[in-house]
């Protein structure tokens, strides 16, 4: 009787690592398929982010740069005789709190 409860015993756990072993095996083929869905997908990203740098580089040539500032706009170099100091500036007294600007906004005429 012992030896047939021993049998049944074994042969119950064999059962159980079995069914075990097959669950563990199909939730590792679904885990290395996603993971080859991430590593495709990280190649992807990897792919993109070559095609976008090297985009960049070409937008951010300083010829090319300097070749649209002149066909779209007027600019040309500063020349010494352009600068001034901040002293030269003339700037406008500030109007007291109390009083009324001189210049009134169409706004708030009456």
């Amino acid at each position: 009787m012992k030896r047939f409860l021993f049998n049944c015993f074994f042969l119950l756990c064999a059962l159980i690592a079995c069914a075990g072993m097959f669950i563990l095996k199909y939730q590792v083929l679904d885990k290395e398929e996603q993971l080859a869905a991430l590593q495709s997908q990280i190649i992807q990203n990897q792919r993109t982010i070559h095609v976008l740098k090297a985009e960049w580089t070409h937008l951010n040539d300083p010829q090319r740069i300097r070749l649209l500032i002149a066909g779209h706009t007027q600019l040309d170099v500063i020349k010494p005789s352009q600068i001034i100091q901040l002293e030269d500036v003339a700037f406008k007294e500030a109007p007291l709190p109390g009083r009324k600007p001189e210049i009134i906004p169409a706004a708030y005429e009456e």
